[in-house]
């Protein structure tokens, strides 16, 4: 899998430098809300569902030098945007970035590249968007886990055994349903 990092001024995607000058890193992540109208009543209710993926934006400054215009530096970059994996779907990158790591981030995709310019000098500012990858396996694993792991447990330092969920038994003959812990 395709690594990217960014340190010190230089991002690079599957170990290749991209042209440019690191200006900028921001990250972004929202809760997710399902927005439901209620009757009688002026605006919506907004109940939380979770959390939509992080949206990761970095911003380079292209230069043009003696080596190449600011233009050709664009095309290296847009090459990289438009790189694909083996199955013609857009590269899944592992992240090796300490902010990223301290949010929880492990591996994104590249989902756009802007560009601008203006007329005061010969210079492109290029603006590359990731956006978090998990896969949907992890996703229904993660949404399926009620209890943690031992080894979890005993990684956040706690020496208690995990308790199991509460549950309630229905009886389809007919009879009362009683719960049971």
């Amino acid at each position: 899998m395709s690594m990217l990092t960014f340190e010190d001024g230089v991002v690079r995607l599957g170990g290749v430098a991209l042209p440019g000058i690191l200006r900028a890193q921001r990250v972004a992540c929202a809760v997710r809300f399902d927005e439901q109208k209620v009757d009688g009543v002026s605006g919506k209710r907004k109940t939380p569902l979770g959390w939509e993926d992080a949206e990761i934006t970095l911003t380079l400054d292209l230069l043009t030098d003696d080596d190449a215009t600011c233009y050709d530096r664009l095309e290296t970059i847009n090459g990289a945007f438009r790189g694909t994996d083996s199955r013609t779907n857009p590269k899944v990158l592992e992240v090796a970035n300490r902010h990223l790591l301290a949010r929880g981030i492990r591996r994104v995709v590249f989902s756009r590249l802007e560009s601008e310019e203006t007329d005061a000098d010969d210079t492109l500012r290029a603006t590359l968007a990731f956006v978090e990858h998990v896969p949907p396996i992890v996703r229904v694993e993660q949404a399926g886990a009620k209890t943690p792991r031992a080894a979890e447990a005993a990684a956040q330092g706690s020496s208690a055994a995990p308790q199991q969920e509460a549950s309630l038994l229905v009886d389809v003959s007919g009879r009362k349903a009683r719960g049971s812990r």
